[in-house]
């Protein structure tokens, strides 16, 4: 899925703008349960909708839609879960890497807590990947790498050199040091640096804006790295061991350096919030939150990802509402008003009523 999609989903508004999300299975045995759960979500949106515009010129096409995407629906491929969203003007599906729960929701505009929670997961950055032969870059998009191979890179180490007295040369396959006899061991571990150095030169323009770069290799890889690198400020993070012919497995350990942080940033974010308590700069529980937020007072929205308000209800598993989601008109109201949103782990805000909002100033 492509962020620009993801984007346009988010921006789209229409009456009405219908949301099917259920969760997917990894495993054969269990992925033949997906087929029906999808089918009872779409016969749940579709009895919503003849309910509520019972009559509507535009049921039959919306009910089709509908219909045909869970027709079309490639059960071999999901990941963590399925979404479906559909408006007269709109048919898309969304294959999740994220773990998601079973919701029907029916609104002006289509619930965006999986999708931001998606979007927020294909977090873009570089992978440099060293070893004692080859230096690659790759450019990442959440759990998916792709080699970047445009003559600069990658970088190719040829020991071709004689063992004498070292002289100045132009490449890496040829000596690099001039002046006395020197062990060679050692001379191996100096162009080495000078591999590493130049590799780092040409990552230069590549780290553009805020783009993170994760690099991986072995101990005396990485601690020579940071020793030359002009690009400290832009590392993230490190995955010890080589993993050029495991992509896939090197894209999840890069992934996983970015969930850590995440992790960490969003303890930061619950301790500054008891900090707001004391300073009576924040919103609790929803109807605090909600009318924060109308007022524009919102700076960084905290709710728990699977946040339920009450006037929810709950159908045969499905979180269900066909008034829109009370979380997600909030959401979109903080973030039309430049204010951050964070989405939780369950069970995180509990002291907070599943929901906070930190304030920009107080007024009341």
């Amino acid at each position: 899925m492509k962020k620009e999609e993801i984007e346009h989903l988010l921006g789209d508004h229409g009456t009405p703008c219908v949301s099917i999300i259920v969760p997917a299975h990894h495993i054969s045995v269990d992925r033949r349960t997906d087929p029906r759960t999808l089918f009872n979500a779409a016969v749940v949106a579709k009895e919503m909708l003849i309910k509520n515009y019972r009559g509507a010129t535009f049921l039959a096409d919306v009910n089709k839609k509908i219909d045909d995407a869970v027709e079309q629906e490639d059960y071999i491929h999901t990941v963590n879960g399925i979404g479906i969203y559909v408006s007269p003007s709109v048919s898309q599906t969304v294959q999740f890497s994220i773990p998601v729960k079973e919701k029907v929701i029916i609104g002006h505009s289509f619930d965006s807590r999986d999708l931001l929670c998606e979007l927020d997961s294909l977090h873009e950055y570089l992978v440099l990947a060293m070893s004692r032969k080859y230096i690659r870059l790759y450019k990442g998009t959440g759990a998916h790498l792709e080699e970047i191979k445009d003559g600069a890179f990658p970088f190719i180490y040829e020991e071709t050199f004689e063992y004498s007295r070292p002289s100045l040369a132009s490449s890496f396959g040829e000596n690099t040091l001039k002046g006395g006899e020197i062990d060679k061991s050692e001379l191996v571990e100096i162009r080495m640096q000078e591999f590493i150095r130049h590799a780092d030169a040409a990552c230069a323009k590549y780290l553009t804006g805020s783009l993170p770069l994760i690099i991986s290799g072995d101990a005396k890889a990485l601690s020579d790295y940071m020793e030359v690198t002009k690009h400290s400020g832009k590392v993230t993070g490190k995955v010890p061991g080589s993993y050029f012919d495991a992509g896939k497995q090197l894209a999840q350990l890069a992934c996983q350096v970015f969930e850590d942080k995440k992790q960490e940033n969003k303890k930061q974010l619950i301790a500054r919030a008891r900090e707001f308590v004391g300073k009576r700069l924040i919103a609790e529980g929803m109807e605090e939150v909600q009318r924060a937020a109308l007022d524009g007072l919102g700076l960084n929205l905290l709710v728990e990802k699977d946040f339920v308000h009450t006037a929810q209800a709950l159908k045969g598993g499905f979180e269900i509402s066909d008034e829109g989601n009370a979380a997600d008109l909030i959401i979109r109201s903080v973030m039309a008003k430049q204010g951050e949103v964070t989405f939780m782990e369950p069970g995180s805000l509990k002291e907070f009523n599943g929901i906070a909002l930190m304030l920009r100033y107080n007024d009341r």
